[in-house]
């Protein structure tokens, strides 16, 4: 199997995660507050890397940043209690549609706070990813639900944490950013949730484990697709998120999706990936 294969086939992985994540957060959502859920997702990756880092050796998560840590995952935990909210009110399928804008979110922000420069290819991509979301909401033709202005906030400061995690990277190893993504969203979600915590029973356990779980095989299986394949080629199998989060929906909550959703969302994708595509032809 080609190494182009092989990172198509941990990206489809990567599908699989993300959309056992929405399907775990969903069933918390019923029962748990976004903070909450936040909180335990984050602790349930704490337990888990902890005893890897123990047998690596604990200095893989010296940093000298730790104030960047700080401030990226305050930004990240905003959009993660956002899309944990939304996965409550929301179908499966819209949530995702919606997430996909946080791309176009991050080449504005990146424009904004770290001058990166947008030419005039880019400003299209931006324009066509941001007609895709107005096609997903269609603000005056259809009722706009709080959910999804949630969500839509949800998903620019998604597109902010994308623009921190770079300067992370530079300077830290992946398990590091993964392992203090862990420690402070849980420190952020116990401080906010704390005098209104509610303790899981023992139906919500399994889907505790699944949804932290879920996140960290995501961000992993994520890591190996871009360590095998270019970005252009792992990128277009993140849209199969989209069918297949709504078969999901249909299938477990009978959920619709409107026509609108998936037009909407093929324009937002379409954008990200001319901007991929454009991206690697420079290389």
């Amino acid at each position: 199997m080609s190494p182009a294969a092989k990172g198509a086939a941990w990206m489809c992985l990567t599908v699989l995660s993300f959309v056992s994540m929405a399907v775990a957060g969903r069933e918390l959502a019923h029962t748990m507050s976004p903070f909450e859920t936040t909180a335990l997702r984050a602790l349930v990756g704490i337990l888990t890397l902890a005893p890897v880092a123990a047998v690596l050796g604990f200095r893989i998560l010296r940093t000298q940043h730790i104030g960047r840590h700080i401030a990226r995952n305050t930004v990240h935990f905003v959009g993660q209690v956002a899309w944990f909210y939304s996965l409550g009110v929301l179908a499966l399928a819209m949530v995702t549609a919606i997430e996909f804008s946080m791309s176009i979110w991050a080449i504005l922000l990146a424009a904004l706070f770290i001058g990166e420069r947008i030419d005039g290819q880019r400003w299209l991509t931006v324009a066509v990813g941001f007609a895709g979301v107005l096609a997903i909401l269609r603000p005056g033709v259809a009722s706009v639900s709080p959910g999804a202005l949630v969500m839509l906030m949800g998903a620019a400061f998604y597109g902010g944490s994308i623009v921190m995690v770079r300067f992370l990277t530079r300077t830290e190893n992946a398990f590091a950013v993964v392992f203090y993504m862990s420690v402070i969203q849980f420190a952020l979600g116990l401080a906010v949730s704390v005098f209104d915590w509610t303790w899981p029973g023992w139906a919500q356990i399994p889907w505790l484990v699944a949804v932290g779980w879920s996140g960290l095989a995501a961000h992993y299986t994520f890591t190996r697709a871009l360590a095998l394949a270019e970005v252009s080629v792992v990128s277009p199998i993140d849209f199969l998120r989209l069918p297949t989060t709504a078969l999901v929906g249909f299938l477990l909550y009978r959920e619709s999706v409107d026509v609108w959703v998936w037009v909407g969302a093929a324009m937002v994708f379409g954008a990200n990936y001319y901007n991929v595509w454009r991206a690697s032809r420079r290389r």
